[in-house]
């Protein structure tokens, strides 16, 4: 007889943090490069540069204006569906990963009907980088409504601090501290994905142009079908 605790249920995602901090890594990436400067991941990144446009006198980013309202819009659906769905963990993960992919799939789809990079303040370039900001929020409200202790995958600065406390730690006790062992197993895979996915990411802009969206979209749907496929744990009394 198997009993199904959070344990098992949580265990095939033990590696996803790092994983979805690749993705957002190559979205934040990509959009910077393609989108005239917009933070899709990083989303309040965007605050300062609509401060620094006001203050310099130019013209502010509409997408970078837009970016965070339409995150936090996001996130509000995505907890309103995820609550409905209460003791469905299961179904509550592959519906949010799944929303995920599907947005960066419609970006990607749109990156192939124009040249979006051509135009950056244009409707081309708004729609794209909404849907990839929609599918970073869908991300990041899985984290935090999926696991107890949600991981930042998108701000690296407050995982670099722990990790650093972590070495310092670990170093100061020889490797003895397990608390600072614990903190850097825990950081270490969200800082190198989020470092790989911004590289990733400046590749494909490079060899790829616009249709660089492409990348962080395959990503996204071969995360969501690893997840529909995981082998569920038996429920056999």
């Amino acid at each position: 007889m198997t009993t199904v605790t959070p344990e098992t249920v949580t265990r095939p995602t033990a590696k996803l943090p790092g994983i979805l901090a690749l993705l957002a890594g190559i979205t934040d990436v990509t959009s910077w490069i393609l989108l005239g400067g917009l933070f899709t991941a990083h989303v309040t990144g965007n605050l300062v540069l609509v401060a620094a446009d006001v203050v310099t006198g130019a013209q502010p980013h509409l997408a970078a204006v837009l970016a965070l309202p339409v995150f936090l819009v996001t996130t509000v659906v995505a907890t309103a569906v995820a609550r409905g769905l209460v003791g469905r963990d299961d179904r509550m993960r592959r519906l949010l990963l799944g929303a995920q992919a599907l947005l960066l799939v419609v970006a990607a789809a749109l990156s192939f009907t124009g040249t979006a990079s051509a135009s950056p303040q244009g409707g081309l370039a708004l729609a794209i980088g909404l849907c990839a900001v929609c599918a970073m929020a869908t991300q990041n409200a899985y984290l935090h409504l999926a696991s107890p202790k949600a991981p930042s995958t998108a701000v690296m600065t407050g995982n670099l601090v722990v990790a650093t406390i972590a070495v310092f730690d670990l170093v100061a006790s020889r490797g003895r501290s397990a608390g600072a062992l614990a903190h850097w197993r825990d950081t270490w895979p969200l800082l190198a994905g989020f470092i790989g996915g911004c590289l990733i990411g400046a590749a494909a802009s490079k060899l790829f142009g616009d249709h660089a969206a492409l990348v962080p979209a395959v990503l996204a749907v071969a995360v969501f079908v690893a997840m529909t496929v995981a082998r569920k744990p038996s429920t056999d009394a």
